[in-house]
């Protein structure tokens, strides 16, 4: 008997074995992976960015001159872009020295919470809420929580389901919202104009609701743009507008170019993504080239997300 219960038991304990090596080997194999130092760092860069434009606009919040409250918040601003700028460099970093790995790609969605998420949140609510009624000043700061909670929910999706589709983003990107948040506060204090709850409330709302959407925003399309022959003529003409509106950047003050560019961009993903759900299939239908007995193709990961 003695013997049956000890033949029992070994099982279980070579399981346990078995088990306590796979862990040690998945540790040693974690600590053996590769760590771009120049890419974390830059992406830590991103991090202090936010960070910087959060301590700049509750600054700002404190002041009671005018001056002095418009140059801290135009300091959040620009941290904001600012942060846009060194997010790209750190991808790009990454893959030229081809060292991307799950540690940075975490790491940079972190970051991105703080100076994309939070921090056009916190500009937000210190800029445009604190000579409004108690209401809008309770339903503006909803929304500023309901636009950092979309950052995150935006960061995650794409972590999880979309980071290998190349073509197109879907969902507005946290930078391109980000941006949009901080040129319309560089354009207002350029224009000297003072919104009110509702000239900023919806559309801050509306950048909120694009994140986690499914509105197709281009991504590499941009780069066949650029390179097709067949548009030539097309471009330069773009690029000749382009120099008019960078020499009337230059000239007066580049917050009232900006804004409009940041927001061209989210307003072109959606007329695009509308054109080709209607008008397309509209086309389609009445030409009748769409066969019902041909299977369609498979979506892509996140599609439906």
């Amino acid at each position: 008997m003695l013997n049956q219960k000890k033949s029992k038991k070994r099982p279980n304990i070579a399981r346990g074995f078995r088990l306590a090596t796979a862990q040690r080997r998945r540790k040693l194999v974690n600590r053996r992976r590769p760590i771009n130092v120049l890419a974390s760092f830059i992406t830590t860069l991103n991090l202090y960015c936010g960070i910087a434009s959060i301590f700049a606009a509750i600054e700002g919040m404190g002041l009671e001159d005018a001056a002095a409250q418009g140059l801290q918040f135009q300091k959040a601003a620009y941290f904001i872009l600012a942060a846009m700028v060194v997010d790209t460099l750190d991808g790009a970093v990454a893959r030229m020295t081809r060292s991307a790995s799950e540690f940075g790609k975490q790491l940079d969605s972190l970051c991105d919470v703080v100076s994309f998420g939070v921090a056009p949140a916190v500009l937000i609510y210190t800029m445009f809420l604190p000579g409004e009624q108690e209401y809008f000043v309770r339903t503006g700061a909803f929304i500023a929580i309901i636009y950092a909670i979309c950052t995150a929910l935006r960061l995650a999706r794409f972590n999880v389901f979309q980071s290998d589709i190349r073509e197109y983003f879907i969902g507005l990107p946290s930078p391109a919202a980000a941006a949009t948040v901080a040129t319309f506060a560089l354009f207002t204090i350029a224009t000297k104009f003072t919104p009110s709850f509702w000239v900023f409330g919806p559309p801050m709302l509306g950048l909120a609701i694009l994140m986690v959407s499914t509105v197709q925003f281009p991504k590499n399309k941009m780069k066949s743009l650029l390179l097709s022959p067949r548009l030539g003529f097309r471009l330069l003409v773009v690029c000749a507008v382009a120099i008019a509106v960078f020499d009337l950047a230059r000239r007066q003050d580049p917050a009232l170019v900006l804004f409009p560019v940041t927001a061209a961009y989210a307003v072109y993903g959606m007329c695009d993504t509308a054109y080709r759900r209607f008008f397309r299939r509209t086309l389609v239908s009445s030409s009748g080239a769409s066969d019902s007995t041909t299977p369609a193709p498979p979506a892509k990961t996140g599609d439906a997300l």
